[in-house]
């Protein structure tokens, strides 16, 4: 059966994340974890499509409404950004012991990203393994997800990331 660790809505700030640490020990195969929360607005769009992906469609309103897509929307790279912030803000309060991300892959984006949505991430702990070469670290393996306010799947993504093992249990050696 699956957890599902989830307080009300945040927006991710500026400030640093603080909370309760979270670290590789904590972790259980199969809890969902849903992170924050982001609006997306075409001021965003734009500012950021004008530096990294300068397409009509992400930078033009005009362009964007005669486009396939009837509007301006979000270029990829932006979408993967939000999921790396909003990844990060889980709502439990909890925060991630991360050392390292190791990487992603499956990274699709399943439908566009309008100005005006409301995005939130929701991950899922799929695997957990400890560290062959740090023992005071283990692997954890996310399936993640961005969903609009409609609870559309938007953007999906598998990421890896080394966590610290909680220095206060004591650690057990990996082989």
């Amino acid at each position: 059966m699956r957890n599902v660790v989830q307080q009300s809505r945040s927006e991710p700030s500026d400030r640093v994340i603080q909370g309760k640490p979270f670290f590789f020990d904590d972790c259980v195969i199969d809890d969902e974890h849903f992170g924050g929360v982001r609006v997306v607005t075409a001021e965003e769009i734009v500012a950021f499509a004008k530096c990294w992906d300068p397409q009509p469609f992400h930078v033009d309103e005009s362009a964007a409404k005669a486009s396939m897509f009837g509007g301006l929307t979000a270029c990829s790279a932006h979408i993967f950004s939000i999921f790396c912030i909003t990844s990060q803000h889980w709502q439990s309060g909890v925060i991630q012991q991360a050392v390292a991300g190791l990487g992603f892959d499956e990274m699709r984006m399943h439908k566009p990203v309008f100005a005006g949505d409301t995005l939130r991430c929701k991950s899922i702990i799929s695997a957990a393994r400890l560290s062959n070469s740090k023992p005071d670290c283990g692997i954890v393996t996310y399936d993640s997800r961005l969903e609009n306010q409609d609870e559309d799947i938007v953007f999906t993504i598998k990421s890896f990331t080394m966590l610290a093992r909680d220095p206060a249990r004591k650690l057990k050696p990996t082989r």
